[in-house]
């Protein structure tokens, strides 16, 4: 169930993302700029969630995902896409479409390492594997960019 949940999600985010590129009024150039902006806030909110409000707050709950990763798709979802609608209304529609096609890159990468290690680049398998070994370390899933930023790259 959790993978047809992941791959809905997967293709909703992509046919969105797609769609709010189609009906941008900006120029070509500024939506480039908007949408890498979405991607790289995307990975960098995807790391501080992560690393300071799963690993900070609510440590207890997150060990349950440690335990059984599926769990947590189900209980979050929703409250992703409440974040992605008020970030529409905040910054516009290309922003949003690199934020979903990051999140669409997290969601399968999230999955993969979990359920379908073999599709995954060998260095993101081996950075979550090695998050779920150490938990104080390697708190970026869809990239390792902000582990080197901020220095908690397990070396």
């Amino acid at each position: 169930m959790t993978a047809i949940i992941h791959f809905a999600e997967m293709l909703v985010a992509s046919l969105l993302a797609i769609a709010l590129l189609a009906i941008s009024r900006l120029p070509m150039s500024s939506d480039a700029v908007l949408f890498a902006g979405g991607v790289i806030a995307w990975t960098l909110a995807e790391y501080i969630a992560h690393r300071f409000v799963l690993h900070g707050f609510a440590p207890t709950e997150h060990r349950l995902h440690h335990a059984n990763p599926d769990e947590a798709v189900i209980t979050i979802f929703w409250q992703i896409w409440i974040c992605f609608a008020l970030v529409y209304l905040i910054a516009g529609g290309a922003f949003v479409a690199g934020a979903l096609v990051a999140y669409t890159w997290y969601l399968f990468v999230h999955h993969c390492a979990h359920h379908g290690p073999d599709k995954l680049p060998l260095p993101l398998l081996k950075h979550h594997r090695s998050h779920h070994r150490f938990a104080t370390r390697n708190y970026g899933v869809s990239t390792t960019l902000w582990d080197h930023v901020f220095g908690t790259m397990l070396r």
